[in-house]
């Protein structure tokens, strides 16, 4: 089937029903860094590509897992599938629940406004074609959370008429995942792609002897969790074609604590998401429409004992998002210009029940946001010089905000019930860059950027306990933002060996912080409070080495440096030039990845600095290294896959997040069947 150029924010490569890879080389065609599809050489910037062949070869248990391998990206997820959220950031840009790092799932966010979160598990490796990772502030195209950069996952499309897949492995901790794959090209008009798959493990107890109490409540954690995705592919016409995708995913996962329950404390989701899109182009003129619905459906059962006296509440939330995106396109020779708008809503109607008291704790708020863009990319001289301008709008309003806490045990929270103020802000985010390649081996950029967050739903409405203390909603917060100055490029050395070097500076103001607000909970604890007082600098460099000295192996090194620093806290002068959380100063990572006829190997390893975990310094984390491999063999011309993986092959039992430490060696085992009608 002829396929229109796309212009938008993805573009099916390969088929869901591909033959497995047996060589390395692939088009370097990425979309992300433009809205546009473009070779790496002509990208903007600093981007990677997780291809499909890194995607089948690398060991890991989730999608995320797989980020770990490169540069400037930092990983905490700590104990494997049984974790529900991972935070993944970009060049020392750690947030809360991955806030200031902005991920797409077909160009569709998926970020949600509760929290800036992001459930990763809920992303199966099975349903992803491709990651492409753009480093730095994306906010003039993609608006806000890419103050770090932009992740953006590209699902698998049906080429193949007919494709059968199932797999079932078994590993450590009795761990156990199916999934099964339906996928057709029915005809030039008509494709379909379903796919569902099943988790779970006993997990294990995460909590360091050390940090145990007496009695001891921690119990290991487990996790049971399932999903089924689907999509309808429907292109008559190259002026009009239609995609639309539908995700659900349900879990059920222990916390690793236990006092009456009889699971103990656990978390369940329901996650719906559902998008549509559709686009289509003639000569030079194409478009995008893309509409999403997101929801999340949040439960989690705590328990506790305060002054020998036993609690336990339950915890849910309603976590709508949905919008809109459209952009439109127009290109000739010499020049590229891109337009379009966004419209995102998003809420939450959460509250915190007691089920050994009449206490209830409720909190709503809604958010609204619309944005315009702008984007035009001019060659130069023969295609050698390229230059890109960009410039978004947003405005957002937070509306229809409320708290309330009633019964004896929250009285101290009564004083802030009631309706919350509307709060309204603009901000407006440039870029321009300039790439030069003067020879097929050498590509060359400079770019500014700014990266912009917005408040979180969860600091604007919600109060409760984090982990500092007692802390109130402040609707007044405003968005934070980030300058970013970069150099950097891709040098060919020889023909198998090429250097991607990188250097960056940035500032950024407005940062998110607790502070106390000199008010007492039970007259003795802290109460503490989001605001926006905090200026922050960021600097580092990176730089990866590829060598590919045949086809079929590959070879990569890759080095990170990053300083990022509280540069000036105004009310609490003692953080200045402390760095901040989960920001290792350095990370070496690297791979080998041989890919033969029927046989693939894959070794990978990391080393990390020291991370603090708290704002102060006073609290850390040892630096670590992990060494992980999969080795793979192939049958019956790709019919019959097996495979092996070992996680941390030597046992490290690291420490990843703040009080929780790793599985350690964790070895699985798994068989795929694949039945291929070409």
């Amino acid at each position: 089937m002829k396929y229109t150029a796309l212009c938008f924010l993805l573009f099916p490569y390969i088929s869901s029903g591909q033959k497995a890879d047996t060589t390395l080389i692939l088009k370097e065609i990425v979309v992300t860094g433009s809205r546009t599809e473009r070779p790496i050489s002509q990208s903007p910037g600093s981007i990677h590509v997780v291809t499909p062949v890194l995607l089948r070869n690398a060991p890991a248990q989730t999608t995320d897992d797989i980020l770990v391998m490169l540069s400037g990206v930092n990983t905490t997820r700590s104990d494997g599938l049984s974790n529900m959220h991972s935070n993944v950031s970009i060049r020392g840009l750690a947030g809360d629940e991955q806030g200031r790092t902005l991920v797409l799932f077909d160009g569709i966010p998926l970020n949600t406004s509760d929290e800036g979160s992001v459930n990763w598990n809920s992303i199966h490796i099975d349903n992803v074609q491709r990651i492409e990772v753009f480093k730095g502030p994306g906010s003039s195209l993609y608006g806000n959370n890419a103050m770090g950069g932009v992740i953006n996952i590209i699902s698998k499309t049906p080429l193949s008429p007919l494709s059968i897949n199932a797999s079932a492995s078994y590993g450590s901790l009795c761990t156990w995942k199916t999934s099964l794959g339906f996928s057709s090209r029915i005809n030039n008009q008509f494709a379909l792609f379903i796919s569902g798959y099943y988790n779970e493990t006993n997990g294990f107890n995460n909590i360091p002897d050390s940090l145990r109490t007496d009695p001891d409540y921690s119990i290991a954690r487990f996790m049971k969790e399932g999903g089924i995705y689907s999509k309808i592919l429907y292109t008559p016409i190259s002026l009009f074609n239609i995609e639309i995708a539908y995700d659900l995913y349900q879990d059920k996962r222990g916390e690793g604590e236990k006092i009456e329950a009889p699971e103990g404390e656990y978390r369940h989701f329901n996650h719906h998401r559902i998008q549509t899109r559709f686009h289509g182009g003639k000569n030079t003129f194409s478009y995008q429409l893309a509409c999403y619905f997101q929801r999340q459906n949040y439960f989690k059962l705590d328990e506790r004992i305060t002054r020998n006296t036993y609690q336990r509440f339950d915890v849910k939330s309603d976590r709508d998002d949905w919008g809109s995106i459209l952009h439109v396109r127009l290109n000739n020779k010499h020049n590229d210009l891109s337009i379009g708008g966004e419209f995102k809503h998003g809420s939450i109607d959460g509250g915190d029940y007691y089920v050994t008291s009449p206490d209830q704790v409720l909190n709503r708020g809604t958010m609204n946001f619309v944005s315009v863009f702008i984007q035009d990319e001019i060659t130069f001289w023969k295609k050698r010089l390229w230059l890109q301008l960009a410039l978004r709008y947003d405005n957002a309003f937070f509306h229809k905000g409320s708290f309330e806490a009633k019964g004896e045990n929250v009285t101290d929270f009564n004083t802030y019930n009631g309706p919350l103020p509307n709060n309204r802000w603009d901000n407006f985010s440039p870029r321009a860059a300039l790439r030069y390649n003067p020879t097929q081996n050498i590509s060359t950029y400079i770019s500014y950027s700014q990266g912009f967050r917005a408040s979180i739903l969860d600091d604007l409405c919600r109060s409760g306990w984090m982990w500092v203390g007692p802390k109130i909603a402040n609707p007044e917060l405003g968005p934070e933002k980030i300058n970013n100055y970069e150099i950097g490029g891709k040098f060919r050395l020889l023909p198998p060996l090429s250097v991607s070097p990188s250097l960056y500076y940035a500032c950024g103001k407005d940062f998110l912080y607790y502070v106390a607000t000199g008010e007492k909970l039970w007259g003795k604890r802290d109460i503490y409070q989001r605001q926006n007082i905090s200026e922050v600098e960021v600097q580092g460099l990176e730089s990866d080495v590829d060598y590919m000295p045949f086809q079929s192996l590959k070879i990569n090194l890759n080095y990170s440096y990053n300083h990022a620093k509280i540069k000036n806290f105004s009310k609490n002068p003692e953080l200045n030039d402390k760095i901040l959380t989960y920001a290792p100063k350095h990370q070496l990572k690297g791979y080998i990845l041989w890919t033969g006829k029927s046989m693939s190997v894959m070794v990978r390893g990391l080393y990390k600095t020291k991370q603090y975990t708290t704002e102060d310094n006073s609290s850390s984390i040892a630096g670590f290294s992990v060494w992980d491999m999969q080795l793979s063999k192939r049958f019956f011309q790709n019919k019959l896959y097996i495979s092996g993986e070992i996680i941390n092959l030597f046992n490290n039992r690291h420490m990843n997040t703040k009080e929780y430490r790793s599985a350690g060696r964790i070895a699985n085992l798994k068989l795929a069947v694949n039945i291929n009608q070409d």
